[in-house]
């Protein structure tokens, strides 16, 4: 059976205002999204201000290289998305320290690309170093009884051929922390799923089955990301090409971790087919907690669910929903 995809843009399918009241939550609770609201205020305005484009420094071979690792060393859910964060940032910073290294060094062009190559080989060959950094150092966040220690890096980068020892290992966690300005991110996607989920609870009799459904979209999200934004772009703009310009203008969007969460949420309850709580009630729920566009909320999930599902002609609708 077919289904009508409702867009954002027509939003064909009129919603009722959910007349949530926020004295339904713990005080605590509250609290604890509105230090997420002003951290990812925070973000988006730091990301745009450095024209530095999202997960522009992530491609999906590392994020399924993070995963992987994570998931050998058995660590916490939440380490593979902090230390993604951890790395993403790293690598902006990086780049930046060694374009205005280069410029202020020589005016000289040829110059300046000969120290770009030098840069370009050694980072090529520590890049699995300094991916394993971020997970240590995101373990350290996390799990600080459990972190990832040196000697298991070692351990592992010895496995694949690669020959660092302790101290290097130890020097380029220092060299993470340095050009991160002893800035680490101490909240990930994980958390604002997390506390999402935590409100829904006032909706919804169990969140477990829920939140592991989350965990695995999170994953395809993150593994998928690049296509997902280029859709809900297309949905936004009717457009699927974009100038630098307006993808600048788009990253808003894109880095709004709120979004992406109350996304991930509602996906989640309609492949699980929740009859407790329909996506469009989520999502106006969320919209309320999280200050998002229920549209964009719905759009983001649409797209995501689709991909999920394998729909290649079949549409999908919230409309059967709630």
């Amino acid at each position: 059976m077919d289904f009508e995809f409702v867009t954002p843009a027509n939003n064909i399918f009129p919603i009722e205002p959910s007349s949530v009241s926020k004295n339904v939550y713990d005080e605590n609770l509250l609290e604890f999204i509105s230090t997420l609201k002003d951290q990812n205020t925070l973000r988006k305005k730091e990301c745009i201000a450095e024209g530095a484009l999202p997960f522009q420094s992530t491609p999906t071979r590392v994020v399924e290289i993070v995963f992987s690792i994570c998931a050998l060393f058995e660590l916490p859910k939440e380490v593979k998305f902090l230390a993604i964060d951890i790395f993403d940032r790293f690598v902006i910073n990086h780049t930046t320290d060694v374009w205005q290294y280069s410029c202020e060094s020589s005016a000289d062009l040829s110059s300046q690309r000969k120290y770009w190559r030098r840069v370009a080989e050694r980072s090529q060959k520590q890049a699995l170093l300094r991916v394993l950094s971020s997970i240590q150092i995101a373990s350290k966040f996390v799990l600080q009884s459990a972190a990832l220690s040196p000697k298991h890096i070692e351990e592992y980068l010895s496995k694949w051929g690669h020959a660092f020892n302790l101290r290097s290992i130890c020097r380029s966690e220092t060299r993470l922390f340095s050009t991160l300005g002893c800035k680490v991110p101490i909240y990930s996607i994980f958390d604002y799923i997390t506390v999402l989920l935590e409100a829904l609870e006032k909706w919804m009799d169990e969140t477990s089955e829920l939140f592991l459904v989350c965990d695995q979209v999170l994953e395809y999200m993150y593994l998928q990301r690049d296509e997902i934004y280029k859709r809900f772009f297309w949905m936004a703009t009717n457009r699927w090409e974009h100038s630098r310009e307006e993808r600048m203008k788009f990253a808003d969007a894109e880095l709004d971790r709120f979004l992406m969460a109350s996304s991930i949420i509602v996906s989640s309850i309609y492949i699980l087919n929740l009859k407790c709580i329909g996506p469009n009630k989520a999502s106006e729920i969320l919209s309320e907690l999280a200050n998002v566009s229920s549209n964009d909320i719905r759009g983001l999930s649409i797209i995501t669910s689709q991909l999920i599902l394998g729909s290649g002609t079949r549409t999908v609708s919230f409309r059967s929903f709630d």
